[in-house]
């Protein structure tokens, strides 16, 4: 038997889910690790890209699987469990209120349409895959580099998304299972995450807004609780930062040089080893 609100009380309520999201969002530019911050005469910028590695080390489908591999291994870091920590630590915080923002969502009877397809793999692997394969066909190696990481980022997370799933069972609003967390939720933060690291907040704040609602459109529809949405927006951030570490890393070098006749500007791109 489910405790009926008034409608105010759960508008309110409702406005946690916004709340929450908003919270990974702000913190999604933040550097938790010393590594990430810029150094006095350097500092990280979407022109360092971290390109294919070029060195000997196979083709490119070889080094894809071997950086998937580190993917994994470098998930189990510091920056990932406060990732983790603090969505976990949100989840639980708005765990309460589940059953009061799922009724007072399905009185409302809105519908958010769209945020099934954006947060899907369905298409969010397509998009990461031709994202990658234009930006080679164009030369361009920083877009091809930000669509290796988006598929580098999908596939991350949708692991660790179904181990999760697959590990809780929770039963979903609308009674089916496998409900926490919510795959769409971290598979849209997870590419609005990437799009911040390479691009910035020019691309990622309407990466953010779009991940919100897809987010919300979940709870909105009835699929997930706002606690399995909250942690997977969290987990599609780490997995995402994971990803991009070392184009986080990368440093640009700005210096003048002498040439015959003249001057020139040197700029050296400079990626921490494998």
């Amino acid at each position: 038997m489910t405790r009926q609100i008034p409608g105010r009380d759960g508008s309110r309520l409702t406005i946690s889910i916004a709340a929450a999201l908003t919270w990974i969002c702000a913190l999604g530019a933040v550097p938790l690790d010393a590594q990430s911050l810029p150094s006095i005469d350097t500092a990280p910028t979407p022109v360092a890209v971290a390109l294919d590695d070029p060195s000997p080390g196979g083709n490119g489908a070889s080094r894809l699987i071997r950086d998937v591999a580190g993917d994994y291994k470098n998930f189990f870091s510091v920056e990932t469990a406060l990732w983790l920590g603090g969505g976990g630590g949100l989840a639980l915080a708005v765990h309460p209120a589940d059953q009061d923002i799922a009724n007072a969502a399905q009185r409302a009877g809105n519908t958010l349409p769209g945020g099934s397809v954006y947060g899907s793999q369905y298409f969010q692997l397509p998009v990461a895959i031709a994202w990658w394969t234009i930006g080679n066909m164009a030369g361009s190696d920083r877009h091809a580099q930000t669509g290796r990481d988006l598929l580098r980022a999908q596939i991350s997370v949708a692991s660790w998304t179904y181990a999760i799933k697959l590990a809780t069972d929770r039963t979903r609003p609308n009674g089916q299972s496998q409900s926490f967390p919510s795959g769409h939720a971290s598979a849209s933060f997870a590419t609005a995450m990437v799009l911040e690291d390479h691009y910035g907040w020019k691309a990622g704040l309407p990466a953010f807004i779009i991940a919100s609602y897809t987010a919300a459109s979940r709870v909105v529809e009835n699929w997930h609780w706002t606690s399995d949405v909250v942690f997977g927006a969290a987990l599609g951030v780490a997995s995402a930062r994971t990803v991009t570490i070392k184009f986080r890393e990368s440093r640009v070098s700005i210096a003048p040089v002498a040439v015959p006749k003249g001057g020139a500007v040197m700029v050296s791109v400079v990626r921490p080893a494998d």
